[in-house]
């Protein structure tokens, strides 16, 4: 994977102080010099580089040029100058050892000299600093307390083709850690490999037919971060058009592959403890799910809209523990009479309806929304006591789309719900 030498950390581990990820971070905010600063993490040496304090590009030692090429195939969607030859020539052109990377890192010169041979516009070249530089402090982010970590003074500022402000650059990166985190049951890592367990009978989310084929013939071992780049999608809106058919158990997802399982795995919810808005932005606009589109994350921002019209306090407190907040917005709806003129302002993705409530019940209520044009096609799941039958003749005259006993658990709650919204 053409790494860099692993440094000798014994050797050297007089240079190296020790200290917790966000103490670490903090000194990054008030940085003034030209600097490297190298984190070491089991043998992976990560490196960022500032101009003035100003982060120019960020690194690790992890299969840099794979990394690298695999960026530029992502923009080769767009640019036809960018041919497998081409993509090649850093990793043949350049240096590639540790002392490299604490200077000039090797991939940054590829980019640098892509721009200058004109493979590159100034604006793609941009674009694939800002790629590499937050997927590795994306991984960085997850690093565990107790870093080794040294800054490296430069007496010169390395050739620059943009700055970003580190503080705003984190923030980023921390929303998309907890964007991942609406995954977490399946994913805990973006280099893991999603698998095809047996043949589709729907499509994998929203695609068309030849779109649904074209992302099956990827699900053979290649990870998120490399169907993204082929896909030309973001790796998180990979992993939300393939995340139901993983709960469905129609896709397993598989381990990192060496080199990429040396890698912090994504952290577990409970103990990413952001004080961030819970929706975030991408840098970059116009998604459409075809294997030519540009990619935007714009699509995890438009959750779910769920709603549950039921009576019972219980029932709604176990929706809400069991539907992931990144993923769904939730309106509870406790009185049935009240539910009509909520629900059409609410304009649900998917209704979940009880059959025994006061008032009006529930095959009362299904049979109001489906007189409306704004809910003819919607999901209406009835629920119904687990020791109780929903009569099916009643069932199928108010025109509910399915049933779910309850009390239910998250696995049923998710597989009736995904069953219906791709």
């Amino acid at each position: 994977m053409n790494q860099p030498h692993p440094i000798n950390i014994e050797k050297d581990k007089q240079q190296f102080f020790t200290a917790n990820l966000d103490d670490l971070l903090e000194q990054l905010f008030s940085l003034k010099e030209n600097s490297c600063l190298q984190i070491i993490y089991n043998p992976t040496n990560f490196f960022v580089h500032f101009n003035r304090g100003k982060l120019i590009y960020a690194t690790n030692s992890l299969a840099p040029f794979e990394r690298l090429e695999r960026h530029l195939r992502r923009l080769s969607n767009q640019n036809s100058k960018l041919s497998n030859e081409v993509i090649k020539q850093p990793r043949l052109r350049f240096r590639n050892d540790l002392q490299t990377y604490t200077q000039f890192p090797s991939d940054y010169q590829g980019i640098i000299w892509l721009a200058e041979q004109g493979y590159l516009d100034s604006q793609e070249a941009i674009t694939l600093l800002r790629r590499i530089t937050r997927e590795v402090f994306e991984s960085l982010l997850c690093l565990p307390d107790n870093c080794q970590y040294r800054f490296l003074p430069r007496s010169q500022q390395i050739t620059e083709l943009c700055q970003f402000d580190i503080q705003a650059y984190i923030t980023q990166c921390e929303k998309r850690l907890e964007a991942w985190q609406a995954f977490s049951e399946k994913i805990w890592s973006s280099y893991q490999r999603p698998y095809l367990v047996t043949e589709k009978t729907r499509a994998i989310g929203d695609l068309t037919a030849e779109q649904n084929q074209n992302i099956c013939q990827l699900l053979k071992g290649l990870n998120f971060r490399q169907i993204s780049a082929i896909l030309d999608l973001d790796e998180l809106v990979v992993a939300k058009i393939l995340y139901p058919s993983m709960l469905d158990n129609t896709i397993v997802v598989r381990d990192p592959k060496p080199p990429f399982n040396q890698l912090p795995k994504l952290p577990p919810k409970k103990d990413l403890n952001l004080t961030l808005e819970s929706t975030w932005r991408s840098d970059d606009s116009g998604f459409q799910v075809n294997s030519n589109s540009k990619q935007t994350v714009h699509v995890l921002e438009n959750n779910w809209n769920i709603a549950c019209v039921d009576d019972s306090k219980l029932i709604q407190d176990n929706l809400e523990q069991n539907l992931d907040r990144n993923l769904f917005s939730i309106l509870r709806i406790q009185d049935s009479l009240n539910a009509f003129s909520e629900l059409i302002e609410f304009k649900p993705d998917l209704i979940l309806l009880d059959v025994d409530m006061p008032n009006l019940n529930g095959y009362e209520l299904c049979s109001l929304l489906r007189n409306h044009h704004n809910f003819k096609t919607t999901p209406i799941i009835m629920l119904d006591e687990a020791q109780g039958l929903v009569n099916s003749t009643r069932f199928r005259i108010a025109g509910a789309t399915d049933s779910l006993a309850k009390p239910f658990n998250r696995t049923q709650l998710l597989n009736m719900i995904f069953k219906y919204l791709h």
